[in-house]
């Protein structure tokens, strides 16, 4: 009976020693940031050449044949797009950085409140639009505008 005991003693300090050294290697890893969506490459192995998205305008002029666009174009980096912006004769070039929702990203260029407007964004996990940014031409200058701004969240793996 007594070496019974003796296991039984044995097993129940082994045990608790375990529980402790679990829960000093659990502090370790309450600093350890972990990102949620990881189910999606950051880098293309193939970029499209085309543009993703574009909104084009033409302009009321006959004889230079000159537009309003805007358009999208993927790059190595999965959710990193290339802007490209044209007026008349001025050409700009902008990033635009998409959130990381664990799914393939998919940019979207729709027509802003005036003519020579356009608002650039995205579909989220449920297909909705999210409005992000706004290309406009204001007295005859092209304009971008910031118009929300989109964050990815993280956890960090907590045990108690």
């Amino acid at each position: 009976m007594k070496w019974k005991n003796s296991i039984v003693f044995s097993a129940l300090v082994i045990y608790l020693s375990a529980c402790n050294q679990l829960h000093e290697d659990s502090n370790v890893h309450e600093s350890t940031t972990f990102i949620t969506n990881d189910t999606v490459s950051a880098i293309r192995s193939k970029v499209n050449a085309a543009p993703v998205a574009e909104y084009i305008k033409p302009l009321e002029d006959t004889l230079n044949h000159w537009k309003f666009a805007v358009s999208a174009y993927e790059t190595k980096q999965r959710f990193k797009y290339l802007l490209r912006m044209k007026y008349e004769e001025i050409d700009e070039s902008d990033t635009l950085d998409i959130p990381n929702f664990g799914i393939q990203p998919k940019v979207e260029i729709h027509k802003g409140k005036d003519d020579y407007s356009c608002i650039i964004g995205f579909l989220d996990k449920a297909g909705q639009f999210k409005e992000y940014k706004q290309v406009a031409i204001k007295d005859n200058q092209m304009k971008e505008t910031t118009l929300k701004k989109y964050f990815v969240g993280v956890y960090r793996n907590v045990t108690h």
